[in-house]
């Protein structure tokens, strides 16, 4: 283990306040393990890391309404730029997707 703790948001006393006014978008679009994970370095070679971890670092979260539904949750910046043979980062991106009534 890294030591490092990926769950922080949502432990109390930590920075979200009233957290049961929110939702997070990948655990209410059905917590895909393909995308749960937003710094990987197994798969991702910009962090330099001498070690293999996963960690969900990056998350969404969303005033729980009835106007707004999350719809789809993804990671994007997979795709090594050819031009430099690295990721665009050294986390995923998150991008989602919603309906609006």
């Amino acid at each position: 283990s890294s030591g490092i703790n990926a769950e922080w948001p949502l432990r109390p006393g930590n920075r979200i306040k009233n957290v049961q006014n929110f939702d997070d978008l990948w655990e209410v679009t059905g917590r895909d393990n393909t995308t749960r994970y937003t710094w990987d370095t197994s798969a991702n070679c910009n962090t330099g890391a001498p070690y293999k971890s996963k960690l969900r670092f990056d998350r969404i979260y969303l005033r729980k309404s009835a106007e707004c539904r999350p719809t789809s949750f993804s990671l994007v910046g997979k795709t090594m730029l050819q031009s430099c043979d690295m990721f665009p980062s050294d986390h995923w991106g998150l991008l989602a997707r919603f309906t609006v009534t």
